[in-house]
């Protein structure tokens, strides 16, 4: 019986907390767990930054004033963050200054929360590529604990000079993931020194190959790279052109 009911203690503390968490990110028809990672890789030409959309569910039933607020976890040297919330918001600001009103079981309009990564105007060297790390936390006004707020992780593969160019061709990885070999189809409109440059999430570079054509496949031998996720740089004379990401997984 002490037993039974020490189950039974737990089973409803763990059924208070989720259901404490009223809110839930998601975005396309797809639901993010709490404190779920996404890689974003998105870049928007037009903008000049990595864009990652999301939406706010409400689970509750009424209504509720949610703040957003952004937690910086690693910082690509030569980048910024920023974020929407109904408004968007200067690189230093870290807490909406003002919540949006979700109405029972209401998504976010699409466009309404965002978060951007893109160069700092005010920095004068050249940006290194790599992975900037942020959180972000969502939760009712006036709320802000763990057991009221729900987060997602957003890792943005920040690749300085990876502006998508006309007439350039670079596949998507395959097979992915790789275990020993990884390959890329290309093909570019110019003539020039062509080489493509792996790094990990921590923005180092861990291969580098120089290619012989100026159009063909690129095979990496990855045999000796640890699992984890990776980004390959297409580069010409050095500038880095098109940026894909792949998978090492040791079947």
């Amino acid at each position: 019986m002490f037993k039974k009911s020490i189950f039974t203690l737990a089973f409803l503390a763990v059924i208070g907390w989720v259901s404490a968490q009223s809110l839930q990110f998601e975005y396309g028809g797809h639901v993010y767990a709490n404190g779920e990672t996404v890689v974003c890789t998105h870049y928007d030409e037009d903008m000049g930054e990595l864009l990652q959309e999301m939406q706010l569910r409400n689970l509750s039933t009424t209504s509720q004033d949610v703040m957003v607020k952004r937690e910086i976890i690693q910082m690509v040297e030569g980048t910024q963050n920023s974020f929407c919330w109904g408004n968007c918001f200067a690189p230093s600001v870290d807490v909406s200054p003002r919540p949006q009103i979700l109405e029972a079981g209401e998504v976010s309009a699409e466009g309404l929360l965002s978060f951007h990564q893109l160069i700092d105007p005010s920095y004068s060297g050249n940006p290194i590529p790599g992975t900037s790390i942020v959180k972000y936390y969502a939760y009712p006004a006036g709320q802000e604990t763990e057991e009221d707020m729900v987060c997602i992780e957003v890792w943005f593969a920040f690749n300085a000079e990876g502006i998508d160019e006309n007439k350039i061709v670079f596949s998507h990885a395959f097979p992915n993931p790789a275990s020993s070999v990884v390959r890329f189809n290309y093909q570019l409109p110019a003539t020039g020194n062509v080489s493509v440059s792996v790094y990990n999430l921590l923005g180092q570079e861990v291969l580098s190959q120089q290619l012989d054509a100026m159009q063909g496949q690129a095979a990496l031998s990855v045999s000796d790279l640890t699992e984890g996720i990776y980004f390959c740089n297409l580069k010409v004379d050095g500038r880095a052109v098109k940026t894909e990401k792949f998978v090492v997984k040791k079947f």
